[in-house]
């Protein structure tokens, strides 16, 4: 199989994630025929990336569309995008452990997820590499119902709440709202306003 010619990556918007890519830059170098692109957010840009810190939605959106293989965050949004536009993501969750985020409930949403993606626990080039190789093979048509798994996903975690004892309640609803800010639509809100 040959290597994907168009790689996007994506880190989420607050705090560098260097790791993923740092990761990404020395992908890249060794498939010298394709061309990543980052979304690197808050971190530095590796010499042999194309990229950008911030795009808006609609232009991200076409970045992913147009990508052979994504490789994101655990984010649930980026996760779900992917999905959505057919393919079966590279997620690497960011880990409180080098500094990444505050805790690993990234962790949470890649085993939630189980082989929906192609997640990356242990970030070395090997395992990135083969991630990729598999998640290329596995792209499917866009608009197809792959982000139905965060619906399933979030099903099985209320459920679990509702089955839980008192104690562990609170650390399920919290995975299920986090989970479902992913998918569940924001809208206007009108604060003192009677209309």
């Amino acid at each position: 199989m040959t290597a994907p010619r168009a790689v996007v990556g994506v880190v989420g918007t607050k705090g560098a994630f260097d790791r993923l890519t740092d990761a990404l830059a020395a992908w890249g170098r060794a498939h010298p025929g394709a061309a990543v692109w980052v979304q690197h957010g808050e971190g530095r840009l590796p010499d042999g990336l194309a990229g950008a810190p911030l795009v808006r939605r609609e232009a991200l959106l076409e970045k992913l569309a147009a990508a052979d293989v994504v490789v994101t965050h655990a984010g649930s949004g980026a996760v779900r995008d992917a999905l959505v536009l057919g393919h079966c993501p590279v997620v690497v969750p960011r880990l409180a452990r080098f500094g990444e985020h505050v805790n690993d409930h990234q962790l949470e949403l890649v085993d939630a997820l189980g082989d929906r993606v192609e997640a990356v626990r242990e970030l070395t080039p090997a395992a990135l590499d083969a991630a990729i190789a598999r998640a290329a093979a596995r792209r499917g048509p866009a608009g197809s119902d792959a982000g139905a798994h965060l619906k399933d996903a979030l099903r099985d975690d209320l459920a679990a709440v509702a089955a839980a004892p008192a104690p562990r309640r609170r650390a399920l609803v919290w995975r299920a709202l986090a989970l479902a800010t992913g998918w569940v639509p924001r809208r206007a809100h009108r604060w003192g306003d009677d209309a």
